[in-house]
């Protein structure tokens, strides 16, 4: 009898699906770039990264100089870091998504200097099924920015 229900014990604790994230890296970040052009200029630009980017704007303040991305975009590993989520116990591979937001300030300096501030930071969510009774397991994270986004509109808004 204690065998068994050692057997049971055993077989549930290794059965039971679990979700690891590694140590996230540590970045450094350029978010802030200062331009020597007018706050216009670099304004429209800052709005044409988020057109030609196919990013809808929730928020767009001309008068506080910020933008805010609508929804959070779908990111890569090249963007965030997401401590490399792992699922064990698993029937198949986990899905695991990463999102990122994005808002960006704007802000005179004076007649011909400009600041722009880009925020980029994101999050994890992974699927998958328990291999012991198949039902599925939801996790997820927090993930921090590489500085990769930051740098491509930074570039793009000066250009």
């Amino acid at each position: 009898m204690r065998l068994l229900v050692f057997l049971i014990i055993s077989i549930s604790i290794v059965g039971c699906a679990s979700i690891k994230t590694g140590q996230l890296g540590e970045y450094h970040v350029e978010k802030t770039r200062t331009y020597n052009q007018p706050f216009e200029k670099i304004w429209v630009s800052s709005v044409d990264w988020f057109a030609d980017h196919n990013v809808t704007i929730e928020k767009i303040e001309k008068s506080s100089g910020l933008l805010t991305a609508r929804y959070f975009l779908k990111a890569n590993d090249t963007y965030l870091d997401c401590g490399k989520p792992e699922a064990t116990g698993t029937l198949g591979a986990p899905k695991i998504d990463s999102f990122g937001s994005l808002n960006v300030t704007v802000r005179s300096l004076g007649a011909s200097e400009t600041k722009v501030n880009v925020n980029f930071f994101g999050e994890y969510k992974l699927e998958a099924r328990d291999a012991w009774d198949g039902h599925l397991i939801v996790g997820g994270g927090r993930c921090v920015s590489t500085g990769q986004m930051e740098r491509e509109v930074l570039n793009y808004i000066g250009r």
